[in-house]
């Protein structure tokens, strides 16, 4: 958790310090109808929105099966640098992300009169870096459309399988890391197993994933009054997840949607 946030801080920190260097250099940026240099716009804040999947392909036999949806909020910087004033821009920033899928069921242990209550759910935790063409068309004074495309370059913090129950006196849970393929596991019972009944429900993969990925898509949104943007976008990663020799025998990609809402200064 404290790697996580420092990478985070340090991000942030690079990219306020390049915004302050811009601003001692150039003017504040002019928008349509005023003067000045467009050449460095302000910083953005969003905020918004996000639903992920993944789908895995056995090489072998091209089926093809689909993940849960894992949903979730996102939180960046951004940074648009004119290409050309008033329509053209190079944008990036670092956005970070966290999803899950929760899960809470009942289920009857065989051969036995006892049902237990599961809960828990998979986690992520990620950082992006966009690398994106920007193009802003005005229609009104106040009032504008925005395409972007291009990549983003994905690394995962943190991806998790998080479950517990709780069968008679005791606690089981199990903590299983989707990066390095380990089980943090605690209680214990002599008729249940918990880390087993996760791995017969399907929810281990077929081997580790890896942490990083670039993703290729495109969004558009509207902006108000110079300040308040709206976008909507997808993304799809073009890396193989899997890692080592189960990559040879299966195919794992990333789908994302983002509903976002932002406000440059």
């Amino acid at each position: 958790m404290k790697l996580r946030i420092l990478t985070i801080l340090a991000a942030l920190l690079a990219l306020a310090s390049l915004d302050a260097a811009a601003q001692r250099q150039h003017v504040r940026p002019g928008r349509p109808g005023h003067t000045g240099a467009d050449a460095f716009r302000g910083i953005g804040i969003t905020f918004g929105y996000v639903n992920s999947n993944y789908r895995t392909l056995e090489l072998a036999t091209d089926e093809a099966t689909t993940s849960a949806m894992l949903h979730g909020f996102t939180l960046g910087l951004t940074k648009d640098f004119t290409l050309l004033p008033h329509a053209l821009y190079f944008q990036t920033g670092v956005n970070y992300g966290y999803q899950n899928d929760p899960r809470n069921e009942s289920y009857k242990i065989p051969y036995t009169d006892v049902s237990v209550r599961i809960v828990g759910d998979r986690e992520e935790h990620y950082l992006g870096i966009p690398l994106r063409l920007k193009y802003d068309l005005h229609l009104l004074d106040r009032v504008g459309l925005t395409f972007d495309a291009g990549p983003t370059l994905f690394m995962g913090l943190s991806s998790k399988y998080k479950y517990k129950t709780k069968l008679t006196d005791s606690v089981l849970a199990v903590d299983y890391n989707l990066y390095n393929g380990k089980s943090d596991a605690s209680g214990t019972s002599s008729i249940f197993d918990l880390e087993n009944w996760m791995r017969m429900s399907g929810m281990y993969p077929e081997g580790r994933l890896g942490r990083f990925d670039v993703m290729l898509g495109a969004s558009v949104g509207a902006n108000f009054f110079h300040i308040l943007e709206v976008r909507v976008g997808y993304d799809y990663g073009l890396l193989n997840r899997y890692r080592k020799d189960i990559a040879d025998m299966y195919s794992m990609h990333r789908g994302q949607f983002t509903l976002s809402a932002g406000i440059r200064f």
